[in-house]
């Protein structure tokens, strides 16, 4: 019975860890993979979904800047057509103007939450949890994100 459980651990540790990965992709299609250890190295804050609940985690900005996506004051022209399209495991998406995520064009900060309160996500929300600070409704806070996909409009 050991060996059959050391083998399950084994054989699902390739799956379990790269369910643990974020793609992000820019708009020039180069993709970058965090993990939760180099989001962990990444700026900080807390945001509240819905005025309500308080969550704290990466800043989104800090994740796009280091996935190559111009910010401050190289945003304009161009890149400030750019949107970004936030997924989660379930195939729910939200989209942001590139100057909501811009901590220049807004205060309210956007996180990709990873901890609730007092304590982590729970499996149903995590492991990273889209927050926008200021919305008065939580229908753009993506659960379970998976990837993040900036595109200039068209």
């Amino acid at each position: 019975m050991r060996a059959l459980v050391l083998a399950l651990a084994l054989v699902l540790a390739p799956a379990l860890a790269l369910a643990q990965t974020l793609s992000v992709t820019n708009a020039e299609g180069k993709e970058t993979v965090f993990t939760p250890d180099s989001l962990a190295a990444l700026p900080r804050a807390q945001a509240k979904l819905g005025g309500k609940a308080a969550y704290d985690g990466v800043q989104l900005s800090a994740i796009l800047r280091e996935a190559g996506v111009a910010q401050g004051p190289r945003l304009h022209g161009k890149p400030m057509q750019a949107f970004v399209v936030v997924t989660g495991k379930d195939g729910y998406r939200a989209i942001l103007s590139i100057a909501e995520v811009d901590p220049s064009f807004r205060e309210a900060p956007v996180i990709l939450a990873d901890r609730r309160e007092a304590g982590p996500l729970a499996a149903e929300e995590g492991p990273w949890r889209l927050v926008i600070s200021d919305d008065a409704r939580p229908d753009r806070g993506v659960r379970q994100v998976e990837s993040i996909k900036v595109v200039i409009a068209p």
